[in-house]
């Protein structure tokens, strides 16, 4: 395995148009990055935003920033404080603007997928109610991905969706959305007249 090439060297890369360079700045850093900023954002505002969202927008603000020349960067270690501020910044701004009168995440009442299955698995079925309930989940389920019946098995298990996240290795944004398609779809399911 080759030494990675200094960071210095790829900014100056980047600045002089090489797409690849901005490419290796992202891969060394939007990992951690990314964790980071899940770190600092509240469970209220992470059904609205993730950490991935975050770093798309710090690289953006970063690469933009940067072709401009605005930074003057030696070393590795002052690209990653210029990353780190940048994306604690950013998880404020998103903050703040989620929590900001009519659009505030913690005005909100949970109609989520995260309601109905703890709800749902609470108690012992009978075996007709288990059978219906098998029925239904392979329905719910039907021409769906893999990954959608991972997550729902490890929701009615009673994992976090933090937990799910990390355990299928994919964002919490990602659970997020396949938790509410699976409510909408059981909904869309039960609206329907029976035959």
């Amino acid at each position: 395995m080759s030494d990675p090439v200094p960071i210095p060297d790829l900014l100056q890369r980047f600045q002089a148009g090489d797409q690849q360079a901005a490419e290796q700045l992202f891969a060394r850093y939007a990992q951690r990055l990314t964790r980071l900023a899940e770190q600092h954002l509240s469970r209220k505002l992470a059904g609205r935003v993730d950490g991935e969202d975050v770093v798309q927008s710090v690289f953006r603000t970063f690469f933009r920033r940067s072709a401009g020349g605005e930074f003057q960067i030696d070393s590795s270690a002052q690209v990653w404080r210029l990353l780190v501020k940048i994306t604690l910044l950013k998880v404020r701004a998103k903050g703040r603007y989620h929590t900001a009168d009519k659009r505030d995440a913690g005005a909100e009442q949970p109609t989520g997928a995260a309601d109905w299955l703890p709800q749902a698995v609470a108690r012992d079925p009978g075996p007709d109610e288990a059978a219906m309930l098998v029925d239904q989940i392979e329905a719910l389920l039907r021409g769906l991905p893999e990954l959608h019946a991972q997550v729902l098995e490890r929701r009615l298990q009673g994992h976090h969706v933090t937990d799910i996240a990390a355990q299928l290795d994919v964002s919490r944004q990602t659970v997020h959305r396949v938790l509410n398609l699976l409510q909408q779809r059981l909904n869309d399911a039960s609206a329907e007249p029976a035959e």
